[in-house]
């Protein structure tokens, strides 16, 4: 009878353990399903397509983000090629394409840049390095920060 009593309880704990596991993990399963937040120079910035991860990487919309950070943007549709000017910084890429160049200098993306119903999405990454600037995604805050480099 003590045995029985006892793997009644037990079952009944570990029943409950569950229950309030499961109902913990919902919320933050939600939340991962929700686009991140993107800061650009401490600004609250609205996407005009959600980021998304593709093979590990964290892909942004390229045209967006540029005109935040102040480059002009150029989109040769027939090519599928942008072309992006910031200041002295000329950016060429092509869709579907893993090089990019910078100023002449060729660059490596660790995914290609996508065409996406109209909208070119690129690696967070490429984002820092054709434009000089800080690209952080916190995934525990579901935040991407965005912000240009104090030249001293």
């Amino acid at each position: 009878m003590f045995m029985s009593t006892y793997r009644s309880k037990k079952a009944a704990g570990l029943l409950l353990a569950g229950i309030l596991i499961a109902g913990a993990a919902a919320p933050a399963a939600e939340a991962a399903k929700e686009a991140p937040k993107v800061l650009v120079n401490g600004v609250n910035y609205a996407l005009d397509k959600e980021p998304l991860v593709k093979d590990g990487r964290t892909l942004v919309p390229l045209r967006g983000i540029f005109e935040a950070l102040g480059a002009t943007v150029d989109w040769n549709q027939y090519e599928q090629t942008i072309t992006a000017t910031r200041g002295k910084n000329e950016i060429f890429l092509q869709v579907n394409k893993t090089k990019a160049k910078v100023n002449d200098m060729e660059i490596e993306l660790s995914v290609p840049a996508q065409n996406m119903s109209g909208t070119t999405m690129v690696p967070l990454r490429f984002i820092a390095e054709a434009l000089g600037t800080y690209c952080v995604y916190y995934a525990d805050q579901n935040l991407i920060t965005i912000t240009d480099r104090v030249e001293s």
